[in-house]
């Protein structure tokens, strides 16, 4: 068996879809019998799956960041850092993950990302080490043009990034012509993997007072909750819209915390909590909300968690609100539900993807 290392800068139990993505893989691999080492740059740690991971929820700090993210001056120079970097994150943890990719050591390299220094970094390394074995970027999100501003540059250091790589990999095929302007190589489709068994929903009953949710991370750009909120203002019809999201920052203090003064006891906030969990509490409600993004090129994971849950999901767009729908689903009516075929995103399914190509792909090389 094939030697892997999965490079990541999110692992469990963070609540982002790429510690999902990346937990879910490794735990799958490491049953498969492969020997899986995972290098996390979020909590500079290396650590075998076959062991017990280091990480607790108790060494996490879920907040440590808000006292930053509430600040007006900090998130100004933050974002002109990041148009000249990328992402801070390079910063603190780049050099630990150049350091520790030993890659020499392994037959099976995987980047997962985003974050993008994650790719930069480990095709940096692939190229400098002449590395000859099957490497994989697994891009969750475009880069370059997406939901982060960032210098004209990095369209080549993009370039450079997937160039390096034996496969690019996308969740969906919406992104294919995007990565087709970096890459002539042939883009793989896997989508995000979940271990349903896992999932564990309660009984549903009718709510006596409409009760709809929302989870996952907003953005200003491209996932922005303002027209949303705005539309439900002008509803006259008692409804609770429950939202599991990042409670700091600029969308929590401008937006979510203005509207809730507005809405009152509609309207309630609470911060991130863990996946099956949440899951589990949203399996109760009458309805759940994906709010789309504004690009095309990313699909959020959260509609195969809210299709786990058994609950009819309403898709609005993040800059125009079809209020007659949105009074439809209030009144019970969900015949404009987005529906998905889910079977396609078992990690079982998943990971034999991977593993045709860790196994019959073409080794990397020029």
């Amino acid at each position: 068996m094939k030697k892997i290392l999965i490079v990541t800068h999110w692992y469990y139990p963070r609540s982002v879809p790429r510690a999902f993505r990346a937990k879910e893989l490794v735990d799958e691999l490491n049953q498969k019998g492969y020997k899986v080492d995972i290098l996390v740059g979020d909590y500079k740690e290396k650590f075998n799956a076959s062991e017990l991971p280091k990480i607790t929820k108790e060494k996490i700090k879920f907040n440590k960041n808000s006292r930053y993210s509430n600040n007006y001056l900090l998130q100004k120079i933050k974002k002109i850092s990041e148009y000249f970097i990328g992402e801070r994150f390079l910063i603190s943890s780049g050099a630990y993950i150049y350091k520790n990719l030993d890659i020499a050591n392994y037959d099976v390299i995987i980047s997962i990302g985003l974050p993008f220094y994650i790719h930069l970094v480990t095709a940096m390394k692939i190229k400098v080490k002449k590395f000859k074995g099957i490497s994989i970027a697994d891009w969750s999100d475009p880069f370059y043009k997406s939901n982060i501003k960032v210098a004209p540059y990095f369209r080549y250091l993009q370039k450079f990034t997937c160039t390096q790589f034996s496969f690019n990999v996308s969740p969906t095929k919406k992104t294919e012509s995007y990565f087709s302007e970096y890459t002539n190589k042939k883009i793989e489709i896997i989508p995000q993997g979940f271990n349903f068994e896992k999932i564990k929903i309660n009984n549903y009953t009718p709510n006596e007072i409409t009760k709809f949710g929302y989870a996952g991370i907003f953005y200003e750009d491209i996932r922005n909750p303002e027209k949303l909120l705005e539309a439900l203002t002008t509803i006259n019809k008692d409804f609770v819209f429950v939202l599991f999201t990042v409670d700091h920052g600029a969308i929590y203090q401008n937006v979510l915390l203005k509207y809730k003064e507005i809405l009152g006891n509609k309207l309630e906030i609470y911060g991130l909590i863990p996946r099956e969990e949440c899951i589990q509490k949203m399996s109760q409600f009458d309805f759940l909300i994906n709010l789309d993004n504004v690009t095309q090129n990313q699909v959020p994971s959260k509609l195969i968690d809210y299709t786990l849950t058994k609950r009819p999901i309403l898709t609005v767009p993040s800059d125009k609100v079809n209020i007659s729908e949105l009074k439809n689903f209030l009144s019970g009516d969900y015949s404009k539900q987005t529906v998905i075929d889910i079977n396609s995103f078992d990690i079982k399914n998943v990971v034999k993807k991977f593993i045709d190509l860790i196994e019959n792909g073409e080794k990397n090389g020029e």
